[in-house]
């Protein structure tokens, strides 16, 4: 996967202090229903056996297998302060409005 990371999106998750074993977790859930439907999630999380681990610009990111099945080869992730985090390809955005939050532990 290749994820690159825009100068407003480094610029906030730099800020952001992460233990050793945590990063910024993009997550693809297929949701289902009569169409394809993938919802997508950032979190703050712990690694996971499974997971990629990528680092860019500094930034630690955790990716699942399977979220890896739902996400594209070339993945962008922005930010601005008034509309959150967004992720997007060349050809679409697929969510916006993010927020970064710690996951709950299950």
């Amino acid at each position: 996967m290749n994820l690159i990371v825009k100068p407003a999106a480094s610029e906030a998750l730099n800020a952001v202090s992460f233990h050793e074993t945590e990063g910024v977790r993009i997550e693809a859930i297929f949701v289902g229903s009569c169409a394809l439907y993938v919802d997508h999630y950032l979190w703050i999380d712990e690694k996971q056996k499974e997971d990629t681990k990528v680092k860019v610009e500094g930034i630690p990111f955790l990716i699942s297998k399977n979220s890896l099945t739902y996400l594209p080869d070339k993945l962008y992730v922005d930010y601005n302060p008034t509309l959150g985090y967004k992720l997007s390809s060349d050809e679409e955005t697929f969510k916006y409005n993010l927020r970064l939050t710690r996951r709950e532990k299950h």
